[in-house]
């Protein structure tokens, strides 16, 4: 199914032409909008100039620049097999329907039916020249409409589409929270991997130290206490690895969750790794080098969650104009049609034919105050939806500042970690040459160990979270995303 969305409020003014009630204009969000984002020193690296050729491109697969087959085949997967995306695209399929029901009502119904029945007649009615039994035959055929007068069934369709729009945009944003998840959940996965080989390393070399340290035991260099201390350091770092592991399973199985496959969770390599039939190198996709441009006030245009706000606002409003049309009078039209007749041989004939012409007004007077009611109670949810409708407004420029401050000081925190590692393991090998040359006592080198561990673990999950934050900005950003790319100024309702 395919929905042009470009057009629909010229489209949705011309529904309501002649309607009562308000007609629909975007509200004003009451605060003040700033022209451009809140600089940050690393503003030029996120944010490429609009001109760009490394800007917003139409239809940008974004993840493919992470250059990881594996992710590209499981955003893929997940695009076919979320089974929330499903339920989506059913709840598109269901505005769709009612709408069709809102667009019927405004043409003429016609129906069609017959009828047959045989009768008995009472004997004590004392009349012996009537028939015991008669026979009735009729077919009729019956047109209805229903002038619309005052806009109450435009309004009616009016907000279906609105609905409509709304829960394709819905869609469309949960198509990008899909993708979104699957790479952040992919890139845990990679740091996991990455922890976990670290800790295995890191177990192998303090399994060696401890050899070591033994072997000078046995020589009578040191105490039983050094021996104790690098066999605690060894369990220690034992004891991060099933630590490791567990969340590596469970990291695995959100994502086998969102590509519709059973969350299984295996700790070994499993065909999740494998693209193109190969095994993927444990390795962190390099961060993306660039985000589509945009402003604040572009946000209106591309995140599809606001324009889902601003068309349910737009349903609601709709809503108060076909309440308020139940205070006039509704005019309606029947003809009818048909043939009548006791023998069914007869029913065709000229004679039989019937047909009936009738107006129809209708106009509410004693419970004008039910509508009344019903005015006001749609009119509060007007008041409701404009308050959610900014709200949601808000909610998406602190979004996308949340992310330009975590992409910012995700990098900083980056450069600031690799120097400590690179200090950290500069210690060891110093500490450990002390310590072997009975210089320092082994705390010291222990305590360089930790210390470079330390750094290289958190130096993998600021890694991962600095690729997470231009996930995250892109996401706040609105896109572009996928072929279904909003157009407020070209094209028409399907």
């Amino acid at each position: 199914m395919t929905l042009r969305l470009s057009g629909t409020p010229l489209l949705l003014m011309f529904l309501a032409g002649c309607a009562v009630g308000p007609d629909y204009a975007r509200p004003n969000l009451e605060t003040e909008v700033p022209a451009d984002w809140t600089p940050r020193p690393t503003m030029a690296d996120v944010l490429p100039d609009s001109s760009s050729e490394s800007g917003a491109q139409d239809n940008w697969r974004w993840w493919e620049s992470f250059n990881d087959t594996t992710l590209n085949s499981l955003v893929e997967k997940a695009l076919v097999h979320n089974n929330d995306l499903a339920v989506a695209a059913g709840r598109v399929l269901e505005a769709e329907a009612l709408l069709g029901g809102a667009k019927s009502n405004q043409w003429p119904a016609l129906e069609v039916g017959g009828n047959t029945s045989r009768n008995k007649l009472s004997r004590s009615n004392n009349t012996p020249f009537l028939p015991s039994h008669t026979n009735s035959f009729s077919t009729n055929a019956t047109l209805r409409y229903e002038a619309d007068l005052w806009g109450r069934l435009a309004r009616g369709k009016e907000a279906a589409l609105s609905t409509l729009l709304a829960s394709e945009q819905d869609r469309r944003a949960l198509v990008q929270s899909l993708i979104a998840n699957v790479v952040r959940t992919w890139l845990e996965i990679r740091e996991l991997q990455m922890q976990v080989e670290l800790s295995d390393g890191t177990v192998l070399s303090f399994t060696d130290n401890l050899v070591a340290v033994r072997n000078r035991y046995q020589r009578g260099l040191v105490t039983a206490l050094d021996v104790h201390l690098a066999g605690q350091n060894l369990a220690a770092a034992q004891a991060v690895g099933p630590a490791n592991r567990l969340r590596l399973g469970q990291a695995r199985r959100r994502l086998e969750i969102l590509v519709g496959r059973y969350p299984s969770g295996l700790i070994t390599a499993s065909d999740l790794d494998k693209a193109d039939g190969t095994l993927s190198l444990v390795t962190m996709p390099e961060p993306l080098s660039v985000v589509p441009a945009g402003l604040p006030s572009d946000l209106l245009e591309r995140r599809p969650d606001l324009a889902a706000a601003e068309m349910r606002l737009h349903s609601t409003m709709a809503r108060v104009g076909e309440a308020k049309a139940a205070l006039y009078p509704r005019i309606s039209l029947t003809a009818s049609a048909g043939t009548s007749s006791t023998e069914l041989s007869k029913l065709f004939t000229a004679p039989t034919n019937v047909w009936s012409l009738a107006g129809n007004l209708f106009m509410p007077l004693i419970n004008r105050g039910a509508t009344q009611a019903q005015i006001k109670a749609a009119e509060a949810r007007v008041l409701q939806s404009t308050a959610q409708y900014r709200s949601t407004i808000l909610q998406a420029f602190s979004e996308v500042e949340n992310a330009l401050d975590q992409d910012h000081f995700q990098m900083e925190q980056e450069q600031y970690l690799i120097e400590s590692v690179d200090r950290a393991s500069r210690s060891v090998d110093l500490a450990e040459d002390r310590y072997m040359r009975g210089l320092d006592n082994i705390l010291v080198a222990l305590e360089s160990q930790r210390r470079l561990y330390n750094a290289e673990s958190q130096l993998l999950t600021t890694q991962r979270l600095r690729r997470t934050a231009r996930v995250n900005l892109i996401l706040a950003l609105g896109g572009p995303w996928d072929d279904l790319k909003t157009d407020w100024n070209q094209g028409a309702e399907k």
